[in-house]
């Protein structure tokens, strides 16, 4: 049986909107689902890349920063510390970026690929791609963290990712 390609989901699929299911089994099939989902991420020049982006509800996040490969599953910010803001793109909203206000610092906790659970302290860029993809994997989109009138202002640019999206769904059917 083929397994169907990986695509991107765009905004403003439901499955951006689900919590993601925890992942129970680490195994070979979860381990290519992760490599899968890094490919997906690298062909559309991402640096991140949450798996329900993917069309997959289980949470599972790939990032990409400093020449380092990251393969987080059941990710979790324990805590935060610090404020900054970030102008931020989203393969789910192609063309669009936004400021967008973050912590600076973020304590997380994972489990990696080899079904071994770490805990680990992230700064700078990474930290900012990672609060972005936790975000994801439980149903919050980077438009969901700027003011009522930010989003008014970019009303037109989320009106063309929504008719993408609709040109997409006729021709899957």
């Amino acid at each position: 049986m083929q397994k169907k390609p990986l695509e991107i989901e765009l905004y403003p699929s439901p499955l951006l909107r689900k919590k993601c299911r925890k992942v129970e089994n680490i195994d070979s099939q979860t381990r290519q689902i992760l490599d899968d989902m890094l490919m997906l991420m690298r062909k559309h020049r991402g640096v991140g890349l949450a798996a329900n982006q993917a069309g997959l509800n289980l949470s599972l996040i790939v990032m990409e920063a400093d020449d380092k490969i990251y393969k987080l599953i059941n990710p979790k910010i324990t805590k935060k510390n610090g404020k900054t803001k970030f102008n931020e793109g989203c393969l789910s909203f192609p063309g669009l970026e936004l400021y967008v206000p973050r912590a600076e610092e973020v304590w997380l906790s994972y489990t990696d690929e080899e079904g071994k659970d770490l805990e680990v302290k992230i700064d700078g860029v990474l930290a900012i791609i990672l609060q972005h993809e936790i975000d994801h994997i439980n149903g919050v989109m980077f438009i969901d963290r700027i003011s009522f009138l930010k989003r008014l202002k970019i009303g037109k640019k989320l009106r063309k990712i929504k008719r993408l999206y609709k040109q997409r769904l006729k021709t899957k059917t």
